[in-house]
Parts: C-alpha cells; structure tokens; sequence
C-alpha cells in the first residue's frame, strides 16, 4: 500500500472535492483522482461517492480512512525515534511568525524554553502572513503565529487556534499635529493623511483597509509594506502614519520614538496559531500543544 496515496485519499476526505484537495497538494486533478482509484482497487472497495454537495466517504472508506490517519501519526512518529536512536538531542518545531509580534510572543516562548520544552530546538522564521500561509501549504514550517482575519479568507487545509486578542491602535511621529488630540482618533479624520498600509488583502493590513471602507471611504494610501518593523521605522521618521496592533509598538513608544492613540470606531483583531490539518507526529503534536499553551499564557 502506497504511503502517497493514502496522503492523497486523506486530504479528498478532508476537503471533500478532489478539486480542493489537489490544489492542497498542488498536483493535478487527474493525479489525485488515479491514485485513489488504484488505492481503492488494492483494498477492494470505494472510498468516496459522489452527492451534490461534493464528496463523502461511503462507510467502509470512512472507517478505513479513520485509521489511516491514526497509522500515518505512528509512522511520522518513526522519525523521532530514529533521531533518538542516533543519540540526537533534539526536536525540532518550526514556526512561522508575522513581523512585529516578537514583542509580544518571544518573551512568552523563551520565559523558561528548557523546562516548559525540553529537548526541543525552536526554529522561528519571520514572514508576512501570505508567505506563512504557503510556507505551511508546502510543509516547511509546522505552525504559524497571525492574524486571524475573514475565515472565508483562510487557506484550505489550515486550522487555527485563537491565542490573545489585541487593540489596533494608531501610531505618528511624537510631534505629528494629532499628538495633541486627548479622545480617540476618529477614522474620518483620518482621510487626508498619508498612510502606511500593510497587504490590504489578508491579515491585519485588510482589517486596516476595511476600517475605512465600513465608512464608505478609502485611505490615502503613500506606500504598502510587508513587515510591521519597516511600518514602524516609516513612521518614526515621519514618512506616514499607520494603525498596527497597539501591542507591537510598545517598545517604541516607551522608548519615545512613537506616539499610539486609541481610534473611533475601536477594533481587537485576535493573533491565532495556525497549522496543518494533517497531525504531526507524536511528539511535535505535544510540543505544539505545549507552545500553544505558553503563548497563551
């Protein structure tokens, strides 16, 4: 029995649509659909029927389906025991995370790494949510820390699990002309200014862009960036203005460098760790669920 196709009826299951699931899998149609009909020809039954709603498992394929996916959890599993038989010390869990949120979630994982996850080695790549999104579709990383935005916006395949919402707060030069305000911001004031925008089509760059169009207005928008930390660094300059999540800006404005202002009409945005639907191994599912735990907190 081929390992591959298994992935492959797995991933139909999950999406319901061979449709979905090859472009989950980023093959054609037509490859996903041969291989399940050889897997379905060696067990000797049909895993899937057709409705009009897409796809369902018949019930013999839903029961075969059910271990299968319990039996590939054993075989990544493999691999950690193959590491511990060479005598290597660690996992290794790979996360993704967007720009700007170090302030908030590092001082969180590296509080007390070695006892809350011992024999674990974190490798942490920082990109803007689009990238993590993809970087998880390809399976480079195993969980990515962003901002959850519209569900129908989500990748399919992804998951994801709320860790703390925030406030959007807006940030200017310390001696940008609104420093002297005393009320929240109102939005509407808002329309003339140059501003610093993040991707307007996902994350918290389109919760930013939609706090204007809910106005019926748009933005006057003087460049658009990928990352928090060059958002901030425009700003400090003196370059634009821009809303972040008030909590990765901290720094700088204890330091100074920036003044935040709460805004009218207010808005939380929540930062959720995403991930595959497909499990982990064993022990990287524990560490997940560990460090899940830890950013929490």
């Amino acid at each position: 029995m081929d390992f591959r196709q298994l992935r492959y009826a797995l991933s139909v299951y999950k999406e319901r649509s061979f449709t979905k699931a090859a472009k989950r899998l980023n093959i054609s149609q037509s490859a996903v659909s041969e291989q399940v009909k050889l897997l379905e020809e060696e067990i000797g039954f049909e895993l899937f029927r057709r409705t009009s709603g897409g796809v369902e498992s018949t019930d013999r394929g839903r029961t075969f389906l059910y271990e299968s996916e319990r039996v590939m959890g054993d075989l990544l599993s493999l691999s950690d025991t193959a590491r511990r038989l060479r005598g290597a010390l660690s996992d290794t869990l790979t996360i993704g995370m967007g720009s700007g949120m170090a302030q908030i979630f590092i001082p969180r994982m590296f509080a007390d790494l070695k006892s809350d996850l011992p024999g674990v080695r974190l490798d942490i790549l920082t990109a803007p949510t689009k990238n993590i999104f993809n970087e998880l579709h390809e399976e480079r990383i195993d969980a990515g820390i962003a901002i959850e935005s519209d569900p129908d916006r989500l990748p399919s395949g992804l998951i994801f699990d709320r860790l703390i919402d925030v406030e959007m707060a807006l940030i200017t030069h310390p001696k940008h002309a609104l420093t002297r305000s005393k009320q929240p911001v109102d939005i509407g004031r808002l329309l003339a200014e140059p501003f610093i925008m993040s991707e307007l089509t996902v994350g918290y760059g389109q919760v930013v862009f939609t706090l204007f169009t809910d106005l019926g207005i748009r933005p006057n928008i003087l460049a658009v960036v990928d990352n928090i930390e060059t958002i901030k660094m425009i700003v400090q300059s003196g370059g634009g203005i821009a809303i972040v999540p008030r909590a990765c800006a901290e720094n700088e404005v204890a330091l100074g460098l920036l003044k935040a202002f709460s805004i009218a009409p207010a808005r939380n945005v929540a930062f959720s760790l995403f991930r595959r639907r497909e499990p982990l191994s064993r022990r990287k599912e524990a560490a997940l669920l560990k460090l899940r735990e830890m950013l929490k907190a």
